[in-house]
């Protein structure tokens, strides 16, 4: 016999997991992260918004973490952070959908992130 709060759990375990906002932004959070530690710098860029790859003379000298899995996603709106056990990114959503605005980014007491690529 299933208990009715037992059900009630898992529907609300289920229903998390669909295919929101988040779980864009986690795929292409996973993509970037998969992509450095591939060391394929093409498609790093590629995943990057246009600001962040004007602040990058050369996507092969791009240096973050390319390991870890993804902790949890929050998004506001056409923003979200994505921590990673490793990392954190910033991304926005553009025409082209997610693009990594920010990476290899560390908090800085009572100051905004300060990031190896691109920003908060």
């Amino acid at each position: 016999m299933v208990r009715p709060w037992a059900a009630l759990a898992a529907a609300l375990l289920v229903g998390g997991c669909g295919s929101g906002t988040g779980d864009l932004a986690r795929h292409v959070a996973e993509e970037f992260v998969s992509a450095a530690s591939a060391g394929d710098p093409a498609r790093m860029c590629a995943l990057l918004t246009e600001r962040a790859r004007e602040g990058v003379d050369d996507c092969s000298t791009v240096d973050v973490p390319g390991d870890g899995e993804v902790l949890d996603v929050e998004v506001w709106g056409d923003a979200a952070r994505v921590r990673t056990s490793s990392d954190t990114l910033f991304l926005r959503e553009v025409s082209a959908g997610w693009r990594v605005s920010g990476a290899g980014c560390d908090p800085v007491p009572d100051r905004p992130y300060t990031c190896e690529v691109g920003g908060p």
